[in-house]
């Protein structure tokens, strides 16, 4: 069953799957915080690979920027893209949730995921490098009193991991916004169907739901700056470990409203059911007998 969406909904359709969000993250809160932790760990220990000191080249910006995305990017697409698939798992009563993510069709469903927003984010990350680079090729200051400019390494790189790693959170959600994107992660997660048809239906969700370009804007430009600010440098590392994988719940919360109407299969099979027993009057496992095991 693939749904009836995508739909018009509200602002306060929006509120309400903040709400949603949290409560699908209280259902299995130790599931919540191991892949939360996931993200800050594969940072750090991609970062202590030496093979870094070996291939980047001291003065240059371009491959700095590459291993920079790839040690906070990929974790934390991975770590969006799980809590995802976690929350949708939390929220059916099929299975117990690590039965249903902990297998090869789940898994195969994960890593193509989250390989593909990492792309985006990849994507994302170099065209804003590269429009810094051409209107800020060199500093002024730098030229002015004669001496060769630093070479520009640190681009969206605050001082610890946790920090770096919010801001690139809002990197993903800029992505998002501007590709028309928000929900080419949960169709492509749970639904596997081809990639120009995710996007397609993506793109046309959120022209329905307009209100949705500022507010994912407006977040990911703030998720962005404030690492930089030291005012709110330590808010940021802390809101840096729930905030993933509060987005991978709340892209799920957000798909299934406007794409299902907020009801998963089981429980429309559970409804259909109720109403074939009211109007014929006789239980249904009488009308429709169970499959075999």
């Amino acid at each position: 069953m693939h749904g009836f969406g995508p739909r018009a909904l509200t602002p306060h359709d929006g509120k309400n799957w903040l709400m949603q969000a949290w409560q699908l993250m209280w259902r299995r809160p130790w599931l919540f915080v191991v892949v939360a932790l996931f993200a800050p760990a594969g940072s750090a220990l991609l970062l202590t690979l030496p093979v870094w000191e070996w291939w980047l080249p001291p003065a240059s910006g371009w491959t700095a920027l590459l291993a920079t995305v790839f040690c906070y990017g990929l974790p934390l697409s991975l770590t969006v893209t799980l809590a995802c698939g976690l929350a949708r798992a939390a929220n059916r009563k099929r299975f117990p949730a690590s039965r249903q993510l902990f297998n090869g069709t789940a898994i195969k469903a994960l890593v193509r995921t989250s390989l593909f927003l990492f792309l985006l984010l990849l994507q994302g990350y170099l065209a804003a490098y590269l429009l810094r680079d051409q209107l800020l090729p060199a500093d002024i200051a730098a030229v002015a009193e004669g001496l060769p400019p630093p070479p520009p390494i640190n681009f969206g790189v605050a001082s610890t991991v946790l920090a770096t790693q919010l801001s690139v959170l809002g990197g993903i959600l800029l992505v998002l916004q501007v590709l028309l994107a928000g929900f080419v992660i949960p169709l492509q997660l749970f639904r596997e169907l081809p990639l120009s048809i995710c996007w397609r239906r993506s793109a046309l969700a959120m022209q329905l739901n307009f209100w949705l370009f500022p507010a994912l804007g407006l977040t990911g430009l703030a998720l962005l700056a404030l690492p930089f600010f030291d005012l709110f440098s330590i808010p940021a590392q802390v809101l840096a470990l729930p905030l993933p994988v509060y987005l991978g719940a709340l892209l799920y919360v957000a798909w299934n409203d406007v794409f299902q109407g907020g009801i998963e299969e089981e429980d429309i099979v559970e409804l259909q059911d109720q109403w074939r027993t009211s109007v014929s009057g006789e239980p249904a496992s009488r009308q429709f007998p169970a499959a075999p095991d």
